[in-house]
């Protein structure tokens, strides 16, 4: 359980560490060049990519069923 939380936050630092890239890159001005709109581009990717188990483990009720206690393994036999 305590995996899982920590894994969400990984998961949530890098999305906004990806989307802070993207904003440096337009208040700089760097985002208006070739290398700025690859930066973006892969900023964005991998925003997207983590951003979306944050978003998909939010969508499911994952995360309130972990922050509650209630997060059985479904893997563990019983």
């Amino acid at each position: 359980m305590l995996e899982d939380v920590a894994l969400l936050v990984f998961c949530l630092i890098l999305a906004l560490g990806g989307l802070a890239t993207v904003v440096w890159g337009l208040v700089s001005g760097r985002l208006f060049s070739i290398d700025g709109l690859w930066l973006a581009l892969i900023s964005l990717t991998v925003a997207v990519v983590f951003g979306g188990n944050v978003a998909w483990s939010l969508h499911t009720g994952e995360l309130q069923r972990i922050l509650r206690g209630r997060g059985e393994d479904p893997h563990v036999g019983k």
